[in-house]
């Protein structure tokens, strides 16, 4: 609520802000809105930078083949695009120092007996549908292996199967795969944000 005094000498305005009161006379009010105009404006772009940055950060690519891969084989939307992020950064054409390749990060023999499972004679794992089906496939697996606990399953995508039940039974997670969950976690909030 805006009170207007009367004075001798300018009208005084005081203004509620937050906890208190600012008072300015009217000579100063174009001066004020300025400045609040301002403040509206460059925390209109400090939003928009955000949005942005996020969407640099967090890409969605290949959404509909990832769509589709995600719902053959039964997982988040969100669980898939995470791993991918985590895995490559949605680049189709990464490849790890170990040899693992495509969006999904498999490892070459992982690639091809996945890619026989699902009746692919000549898949690439640099196309992204079917890296994104072979990887789907391969994270379903390791589901179902695992009874649906998905931290194992993910524990088992990273650092492969007999490290991922030695975690569980108790041993020391790598580093690598505790920074790999985190991301994995960090990405999946934002993907189901956006």
């Amino acid at each position: 609520m805006i009170r207007q005094i009367k004075t001798n000498r300018h009208d005084i305005i005081r203004v509620p802000i937050f906890l208190g009161y600012v008072t300015y006379n009217k000579s100063m009010r174009k001066k004020v809105m300025r400045a609040a105009m301002i403040g509206v404006a460059a925390l209109c772009a400090a939003v928009v930078v955000a949005a942005i940055t996020v969407c640099a950060v967090f890409p969605n690519k290949y959404s509909s083949e990832l769509a589709a891969a995600a719902e053959e084989f039964d997982l988040d939307t969100d669980l898939v695009k995470s791993v991918v992020w985590a895995e490559s950064r949605f680049d189709r054409y990464a490849k790890s120092n170990k040899g693992a390749m495509g969006l999904m990060q498999l490892m070459p023999e992982t690639f091809a007996s996945c890619a026989t499972a699902l009746d692919m004679t000549d898949g690439d794992p640099y196309d992204a549908k079917t890296s994104l089906r072979c990887g789907c496939y391969y994270l379903r697996t390791l589901i179902d292996r695992f009874d649906g606990d998905e931290t194992a399953a993910l524990m088992a995508y990273n650092a492969g199967e007999t490290n991922a039940r030695k975690f569980l039974s108790g041993e020391k997670i790598f580093p690598e795969t505790a920074g790999y969950l985190k991301n994995i976690s960090l990405a999946r909030k934002v993907y189901s944000t956006l």
